[in-house]
């Protein structure tokens, strides 16, 4: 502390001033050198942070049409704001430029505003994005394209459903698939290899991005719930189904039926055909007594309607159905019924003919019936009321009848007929008359042992479900009657039921020159047009896709 003394004091006068002097003064450039430097340093990073930048990105050119998106709406979403623009010339997509038009989202404003320029050239696997902007934006645009890739990487996914839902999933027409493909933005390809349709599952081909597939699958498995809803509403009602001919090896049985039917032929039985059929015919005395429920029959009573499309409908060559075989006179002649939506409204049409028919009085009964008629008619294996056509009057003097929702053949006198209610006529005739194709008798015609095995092949009236292709159209007037393969499945196992009738020996494969159309069917196109097939409706969900084609003769007179 001395020396210190003793050398401040040892300083002149002058040197003393200097020193208290330059202290501060030095403080003070010091201060002043270093808020430039800071000024310098803030006003850098200004500037910086508004210079615009160009960047070069390198995409697979697989993805740029995500990155545009569907006209342009993904890239106007990415550089909506701040003047942005995308333009893509030589690969098709549209030139958007977001001055005074569309823009994206508001929190997409807010992130980017940067300009996009995709390359033209087609050549190479990979596509070059020129992103203007500023460095904040740049890397929002960067951002947001490397998740476009990420989530736009395709991707291909095979989906197995039930052969049964299949017909569900494409629609009618491929209506169904086609709105699938579009909601989704993914490819729905189902495989149509010879002899998929019998496998018990289908396999489905999915494609586009993971998000697309996603999206394709939530919308197959909501047809897939739908049907099985369907299924276990048609299993019920198939229970609820009384078989309509004996098994075979056995005598018909009386069996407990719904609504008293079986009460009714136990009544009868004895008595002459006609006379029993008469018997079913509410009497005068039933009338009165029934008096009070005549309400629903007044003409202001709201009655059950059965609203349906027209049954004029075709088939797409080489389509697979679902049916019932519900009547067969042999191989060349049987009827089939589709097995869809149409298959319940049925069961519903005869309860409300049954309750109709049995517990109340008819409209009127029929005072004059002419070939060609539409009637209500019983059926003597049930005592169940059913639409019927008159054929005609038969040597006993009684009518002849065809069933026309089954394809049973019967007859009843006059007065056991009643007139048809309207609204009963409002479904479609559910029974298609058919015939095999590709085999033919090993004889003149079909033995009894081949009908019966044919019968028992095809689970005649026991309602349960084959398969039908279409495979050509004979020439039947006064309409095209379809010859189909049948497909059944016996022991788990799906048989073909013309080869297993030739390989029981009761049929031979019919000659080439026999059905010429038919192999030309495998090649033609899925547009071609097909005959029409009468006496049967389509278009409920559930149904076979068909087409509308133009009535034959037949159902117009009917």
């Amino acid at each position: 502390m001395a020396a210190a003394r003793g050398y401040w004091s040892s300083l002149l006068p002058l040197q003393k001033a200097a020193v208290v002097l330059g202290v501060p003064a030095g403080t003070a450039v010091l201060y002043i050198l270093y808020r430039r430097y800071r000024e310098s340093r803030e006003e850098r990073q200004t500037f910086v942070g508004d210079e615009e930048l160009e960047v070069e990105m390198r995409v697979p050119r697989a993805v740029v049409k995500s990155i545009i998106g569907r006209r342009g709406a993904t890239i106007k979403k990415v550089s909506g704001a701040g003047g942005g623009r995308g333009r893509l010339s030589s690969l098709g997509a549209p030139v958007n430029n977001s001055r005074g038009g569309e823009r994206g989202p508001p929190q997409l404003r807010q992130e980017t505003g940067a300009r996009i320029d995709v390359e033209g050239e087609e050549e190479g696997e990979e596509a070059a994005l020129l992103i203007s902007g500023s460095p904040v934006q740049v890397c929002q645009v960067k951002a947001a394209i490397h998740q476009i890739v990420a989530e736009s990487t395709p991707v291909s996914e095979q989906l197995c459903v039930p052969q049964r839902a299949v017909s569900r999933i494409i629609g009618r027409g491929g209506e169904t698939v086609r709105g699938i493909c579009r909601s989704s933005g993914a490819r729905v390809l189902c495989e149509r290899e010879a002899g998929a349709s019998l496998c018990p599952v289908r396999a489905i081909q999915l494609s586009g991005t993971r998000k697309e597939v996603e999206a394709a699958k939530k919308l197959i498995m909501e047809k897939l719930m739908e049907d099985n809803v369907f299924r276990r509403e048609l299993a019920q009602a198939a229970v609820a189904r009384c078989q309509r001919k004996a098994l075979l090896g056995s005598r018909w049985e009386p069996e407990p039926l719904p609504n008293g039917a079986l009460e009714h032929r136990q009544e009868h039985e004895g008595l002459p055909w006609g006379e029993g059929l008469l018997s079913l015919v509410p009497s005068e005395e039933t009338v009165e007594q029934e008096a009070e429920s005549e309400e629903l029959e007044e003409p202001g009573a709201p009655m059950p309607k059965f609203e349906v499309p027209s049954p004029d409908f075709a088939f797409d060559a080489d389509e697979h159905l679902e049916v019932y075989i519900s009547a067969a006179e042999s191989p060349d002649r049987f009827w089939m019924q589709l097995v869809g939506q149409r298959s319940l409204q049925l069961d519903k049409l005869m309860a409300e003919m049954r309750q109709y028919y049995q517990h109340h009085s008819p409209a009127a009964l029929l005072s004059d019936v002419q070939p060609g008629d539409i009637v209500a008619a019983p059926f003597a294996a049930d005592g169940n009321w059913y639409r019927a056509r008159v054929l005609g009057p038969q040597d006993n003097g009684n009518l002849g009848l065809h069933y026309v929702d089954f394809g049973d053949g019967g007859e009843a006198p006059r007065q056991a007929l009643c007139a048809l209610r309207s609204d009963f006529l409002s479904l479609p005739f559910q029974a298609v008359e058919c015939g095999l194709a590709g085999v033919v008798p090993t004889g003149a015609g079909w033995e009894p042992a081949a009908l019966d095995a044919f019968a028992q092949l095809t689970h005649c009236a026991t309602w349960e479900p084959l398969l039908a292709r279409i495979a050509s159209y004979g020439p039947t007037a006064p309409c095209p009657r379809p010859r189909v393969r049948l497909f059944a499945v016996h022991g788990g196992v799906s048989l073909d039921v013309g080869t297993e009738l030739v390989r029981l020996g009761h049929a031979v494969p019919r000659p080439c020159h026999g059905e010429p159309e038919e192999e030309e069917e495998e090649e033609a196109p899925q547009d071609a047009p097909v005959p029409p097939v009468a006496a049967a409706g389509a278009g409920e969900p559930g149904d076979p896709p068909p087409a509308p084609v133009p009535p034959c003769p037949a159902q117009a007179a009917a």
